[in-house]
């Protein structure tokens, strides 16, 4: 995000100056390394703050970077200078500008941890949090491997979605590009060529050409108007408490929400258990964990269940006050607690869900697929009809005055 900043110089000037940084903590840390001082910030709005996505470093790079430091760790090579080898080797230029900071709060003292949890929103707060494990325990290199499985593991089960996704997805970009093409394009060339048949036209054919007609006239205008709703939609999920609203709103609709619920299940488990097998407290697992769920309803819902903690309740119990976990969940929370292995059971609930999920998915696009080609064939066919049904009247009327 972009920084209006008053700063002075070591020349003793004030100026007025723009930075970009994740939070005012690491831009105030960058300003003090440049040897400037910072009297004011305020946020400014460029064209990053568009975005409906956070800036973050990406998942594979963070990957790539975790097992690369685990490997240079157990070689026997000191933290700042394998910090030092994976800074020579970066590419992807927002990880690079951030592990440059790292490096220099790490070798002005600070914890590993502590000097990533400083780069704010650029890094999940899983990350920050499996880093003051690995301290804690003195096995930073196993928690590294560790946090690479949770990882990878998550990643892959993207990739599954988005690669489910992609077909139906293709259909519908195409059956909307040949709509579009048909009413903006095609019909209003036939308007004209239809005004000299003085004949009236079906009653579909003058709605597509009443459409095509709106349609091509204010092309500019229904521009501008996405345009300023995507903008108004940007603005509004930067507003406290609007995603969590999105959310629980998409968490609710049909079919789509049961699946959505079952991968923020999947991940506040895979999560949580990843941070205990780590060392950490529950009670800081479960705060860790609300930080980090993609789904903001059940993070929501979670941090809110983390007093529950606090005041000694079991994890079964907090949980269920969120209203988000089905049953089987829960009670396989409940054995792993009363059996003592949480962790491992925190795991096989993410396993079975992935499963689950793998299966509904599946289920799902073989009756979507078909259905989205009988539609695409419906609506174009329509539409051709409404073309051409005037041309097969007017033949027809042409034959019968002749006979």
């Amino acid at each position: 995000m972009d920084f209006v900043c008053k700063v002075g110089t070591p020349a003793g000037d004030v100026v007025e100056r723009t930075f970009t940084a994740s939070d005012e903590a690491s831009l105030r840390s960058e300003l003090e390394r440049q040897g400037l001082y910072l009297f004011s910030a305020r946020r400014g709005f460029g064209l990053g703050d568009l975005s409906l996505r956070q800036r973050r470093v990406r998942g594979n790079v963070l990957l790539v970077f975790c097992q690369e430091l685990a490997a240079l760790l157990k070689a026997g090579l000191p933290l700042y200078q394998s910090l030092d080898v994976m800074l020579e080797r970066q590419r992807d230029p927002i990880f690079r500008q951030s592990l440059q900071n790292v490096r220099e709060r790490v070798k002005s003292g600070t914890s590993l941890s502590d000097a990533f949890q400083a780069e704010g929103g650029l890094y999940p707060p899983i990350f920050a949090a499996s880093l003051v494990a690995g301290e804690r325990s003195g096995a930073m290199e196993t928690v590294l491997r560790r946090f690479v499985q949770y990882l990878r593991l998550n990643q892959g089960l993207k990739r599954k979605a988005l690669a489910a996704a992609v077909y139906p997805m293709l259909l519908l970009t195409m059956m909307g590009a040949l709509v579009a093409l048909l009413l903006i394009v095609i019909i209003p060339k036939f308007q004209s060529f239809y005004e000299g048949l003085n004949y009236e036209l079906p009653l579909l054919t003058r709605i597509l050409i009443a459409v095509g007609t709106a349609l091509s006239n204010n092309i500019v205008l229904i521009g501008l108007a996405l345009a300023a709703a995507w903008i108004l939609s940007a603005i509004w999920l930067r507003r406290p408490g609007s995603g969590v609203a999105l959310d629980r709103a998409l968490m609710r609709l049909p079919v789509i929400g049961g699946l959505l619920r079952m991968y923020a299940t999947s991940q506040l488990s895979r999560t949580l258990a990843t941070l205990l097998d780590g060392g950490l407290p529950l009670l800081n697992a479960m705060e860790v964990t609300g930080a980090s769920i993609g789904n903001r309803a059940l993070a929501a819902a979670v941090t809110q269940g983390v007093p529950l903690i606090r005041e000694g309740k079991s994890l079964t119990v907090a949980l269920e006050s969120t209203g988000m976990l089905d049953n089987l969940a829960l009670e396989m929370v409940k054995v792993g607690e009363q059996t003592g292995g949480l962790a491992d059971m925190l795991k096989s609930l993410a396993e079975f869900i992935d499963e689950e999920l793998e299966t509904r998915m599946q289920t799902l696009l073989a009756l979507v697929e078909p259905l989205l080609l009988v539609v695409m064939a419906f609506v174009i066919a329509i539409m051709v009809i409404a073309v051409y049904l005037p041309l097969f009247e007017a033949i027809s009327a042409v034959q019968a005055r002749q006979s």
